[in-house]
């Protein structure tokens, strides 16, 4: 039989090769033939990953057995710091593995973190990547690792095919087919390599990343729109809106129009499409991922930041063809970046998590915490002096902050039941003994977590955006809504889970309060405000009238409809059955309600708070994080 399959692949891959357009269809044809079917035992190489609930939250298996998902990874290997995480207790990493010498974005600003695999047309050359794998196995001989593998294309495709290209005219269209059978047939030899290897043993799982900053955008970040993009888009068209009277490239002006909203379903669909072809490229390469390792690895990528990126010009909105696809096991995103990541407010995923943890799929986040140890990029000569200094990418002032940000983001990955890595983006941002020493608490924490019986969210509010919104949307105040209500929502004193519309009714009757990030009628949305009236079920939403609501007004609602209040004092608060952190937005006593008469003690302090009592009552400078375990 996998002979059988091998040869169908093989004649895929070789029609592919005969077509530079998008063919709707195709994807989801190829992806069928491995849905379902056992581990390929000849391809087992003593480990298998897969995803299974544990304490109501989906976690990554391996050999059976519940893996606390907390790991490294750094860009700059020469500035690792592996043998430290080692030592901290960590056994899981990642790593970059590249196709191409290329830099992450469309301007090749910096330099390529690694040498590409198949930069040299005629002969991969897999040096860099085995000698990454080696030097995170000599630190830590038992570890895990799951490659990042950036499917970008090297210099001399993009030479030899300018009918796929995108608007940039030097990086791969996402729309291309034969970028898709190029990139396919690429994962297929990188990961029969890794199979053959004697660190195979280790690998348990791979990321697929790809577009612009490896989080598939498009490399022009409008929405690919060029002449190579027309007959792609035709051809969508064609199978799912067949007579709707337009084909050919939109007019993209009509984004920057006066009012909140467009009227050209033209670009709607153009925007759609846009989204849907990434999906298909992510869902695609994923099959090829399981195929290729035999169905015995977890598979993930970066995607869906629709609480984040609200342009519909980068492709991120078809995050409902993500969670619908088998064969994405996790999905990734960074901690908010909102207000430059300030320290004073909550930082939530980029995506909806709960509608991950609904669709079975494990949450990663991307902890790229900076720290007062950051240096610029340009400082370790990854690009030239005076590009990538903005503030975000500067250090902290001091170690005070950074126990307070390393805290607040373990938190939230804690009690949401999130996998995460620290992203060790340029080296060194840890290389602290107190740091490590922190980190090392933090891990064992994080996997004592994992013996819980109920890791489940406690949330009595449910937050929803609609993706399927953003592609009518102009007003940039409308779609500012996700940023300003976040702020207030991480401030109002409750803890609440994040949807997409679509999922409103698998898990309404789950909630006392709803909360809309949206008011535009779209079909899921419509359908969501059809049932709120129905059944009485009070919620909030931003309007053209009021854009955005307040932390006070937020709250307001919350009591009127018998939402629980943890903290009223304007601090940001997580809680789960078992755990309980306060992040101070202004130094000051705070006081936290408890639901009932609980035993708390502090972590991560050797002489921490202990108590008794249905009130936690503390004294708190200004960004300070604490973190209680409750019993």
């Amino acid at each position: 039989m996998s002979r059988i399959i091998a040869f169908f692949l093989a004649l895929i891959t070789v029609l592919g090769g005969f077509f530079n357009t998008y063919r709707p269809g195709k994807e989801t044809e190829f992806i069928s033939q491995y849905e379902s079917g056992e581990r390929d035992m000849e391809k087992y190489r003593g480990v298998y990953s897969y995803v299974d609930d544990c304490g109501g939250v989906p976690a990554l298996f391996i050999n059976g057995e519940p893996l606390p998902a907390a790991a490294y990874m750094t860009y700059l290997e020469d500035y690792n710091n592996y043998e430290q995480f080692a030592g901290a207790g960590y056994n899981l990493f990642s790593v970059p593995v590249l196709f191409a010498g290329r830099w992450i974005n469309a301007n090749d600003a910096g330099r390529p973190f690694t040498a590409g695999i198949f930069d040299n047309k005629d002969a991969p050359d897999y040096y860099a990547l085995d000698a990454s794998i080696e030097k995170i196995l000599a630190a830590c001989p038992d570890a895990y690792i799951f490659p990042r593998v950036n499917v970008s294309i090297p210099l001399w495709w993009i030479e030899e095919s300018p009918d796929c290209l995108d608007g940039t005219g030097k990086r791969e269209s996402l729309f291309s087919a034969k970028f898709r059978e190029t990139a396919a047939e690429m994962l297929r030899e990188v990961i029969e390599h890794i199979t053959g290897s004697g660190y195979a043993s280790h690998i348990v799982g791979y990321q697929i990343a790809g577009g612009n900053t490896e989080e598939w955008f498009h490399f022009d970040l409008n929405a690919g729109l060029c002449k190579n993009a027309e007959s792609a888009f035709n051809a969508w068209l064609e199978k799912y809106y067949p007579g709707c009277g337009f084909s050919g490239l939109p007019d993209l002006s009509a984004l920057s129009g006066k009012g909140p909203y467009h009227k050209s379903e033209h670009l709607a669909r153009y925007l759609e499409f846009a989204s849907n072809a990434v999906a298909d490229d992510i869902c695609y390469l994923s099959a090829v991922a399981k195929q290729a390792s035999g169905k015995n690895l977890a598979v993930g990528t970066f995607y869906g930041y629709s609480l984040e990126v609200t342009s519909p010009l980068y492709g991120t909105h078809a995050l409902r063809t993500i969670l619908n696809c088998d064969n994405i096991d996790f999905i990734c995103s960074p901690n908010s970046y909102i207000d430059t990541r300030s320290r004073n407010i909550d930082w939530t995923e980029m995506y909806p998590a709960g509608s991950v943890r609904l669709h079975g799929k494990v949450c990663m986040q991307e902890c790229d915490i900076r720290t007062h140890l950051t240096g610029l990029l340009s400082e370790r000569g990854g690009c030239a002096e005076g590009q990538y200094n903005a503030p975000i990418w500067q250090r902290l002032e001091n170690a005070e902050q950074t126990k307070s940000a390393l805290r607040k983001s373990f938190a939230r990955q804690l009690i949401k039941g999130n996998g995460f890595w620290w992203f060790d983006m340029w080296g060194g941002w840890y290389d602290s003994p107190d740091i490590l020493a922190e980190m090392a608490q933090m891990r064992d924490i994080y996997a004592d977590s994992y013996s819980k019986s109920n890791r489940k969210s406690t949330a009595e509010v449910a937050v929803f955006v609609d993706e399927s919104a953003y592609k009518y949307m102009t007003d940039c105040a409308l779609r500012s809504a996700p940023f300003n209500m976040r702020r207030a929502l991480g401030s109002a004193g409750a803890t609440y889970d994040l949807y997409d519309v679509s999922d409103f009714e698998a898990v309404y009757e789950n909630y006392k309060a709803v909360v809309f990030l949206s008011d535009l009628k779209t079909e899921y949305m419509s359908r969501a405000l059809e049932i709120c009236r129905k059944n009485g079920i009070k919620y909030i939403s931003p309007s053209s009238i009021k854009k955005d609501f307040t932390a006070d007004e937020i709250r307001a609602f919350y009591e009127a409809n018998g939402v629980h209040i943890w903290c009223r004092s304007g601090d940001i608060v997580y809680v789960n059955e078992n755990y309980l952190a306060i992040h101070a937005a202004e130094a000051g006593e705070k006081t936290v309600y408890l639901k009932s008469v609980r035993s708390y003690r502090e972590l991560l302090e050797n002489e921490g708070i202990r108590g008794s009592g249905d009130t936690i009552r503390i004294n708190m400078k200004a960004d300070e994080t604490k973190i209680f375990e409750l019993s």
